[in-house]
């Protein structure tokens, strides 16, 4: 990684990188097809080799200067403000290393703005974050992702998020060995089948079709809940959907 990124909480909790902000549906797990608004934090601590965000953290392939803007707090309370559907999803990235500056944000919006947080689960979340935020969807990474389990499983961080109960454990999975990793990870960190989803992963049209049959029928044999990827479905997964 470039030595132009900057240290996640530098600017003492003030200050956010932004990668992008957008209105859309939301594209995966139990919120599919809701309009939102998109918040997208740049920098991340995993390293995914089949990330389809790679433009938020792999700044040895994107330009920083290009790919990442700085937010105050308060201008990004403002985007969040004017959402128009009123309900709102922070990805990134990992938006968890932001999590100081993100947490002063909410607290300038009102309570009946819907949040939504994705997050790969490897840090537990501040209090204001765990009371204020509406929805976790939590996406711990597999050992097909590449990164060592040291680094992408934490289980501090995954039983804080569990006991919210306000939180979905979402896993992508394209194997029967990634499935039986999921089903392991939800039985170890006690994620109720209801609030389990397998999605597949794809980035384009014809992935989806292809591979969502089989991760539908795990789904179903496990009895945990199957989540599709509509902003692919839709529009092949571009950028600003």
């Amino acid at each position: 990684m470039s030595s132009r990124v900057p240290d996640p909480e530098a600017g003492g909790g003030n200050v956010l990188r932004l990668s992008e902000v957008f209105d859309s549906l939301q594209g995966e797990g139990v919120s599919m097809g809701k309009p939102c608004r998109f918040v997208r934090l740049a920098l991340c601590n995993l390293h995914c080799h089949y990330c389809d965000t790679k433009y938020t953290w792999d700044f040895e392939q994107f330009d920083y200067d290009s790919e990442v803007s700085e937010a105050s707090v308060e201008s990004l309370a403002q985007q969040l403000r004017e959402a128009p559907a009123q309900h709102v999803v922070i990805t990134g990235g990992e938006p968890l290393l932001q999590q100081r500056a993100l947490a002063k944000a909410l607290e300038r919006v009102p309570g009946s703005l819907f949040i939504e947080i994705e997050t790969n689960g490897t840090r537990v979340p501040l209090p204001a974050l765990l009371e204020r935020v509406n929805q976790w969807n939590v996406s711990p990474k597999l050992s097909s992702a590449g990164d060592p389990e040291s680094l992408r499983i934490k289980p501090d961080a995954l039983v804080a998020l569990r006991d919210t109960g306000r939180a979905y454990l979402k896993v992508v999975v394209t194997t029967e060995a990634d499935r039986d990793e999921a089903e392991q990870l939800r039985e170890r960190f006690g994620f109720e089948r209801d609030r389990t989803l397998l999605m597949p992963e794809a980035t384009t049209p014809e992935q989806l079709e292809a591979r969502s049959p089989q991760v539908a029928a795990w789904s179903q044999a496990l009895n945990v809940r199957f989540s599709s990827r509509l902003h692919v479905a839709l529009w092949g997964g571009r950028r600003g959907t």
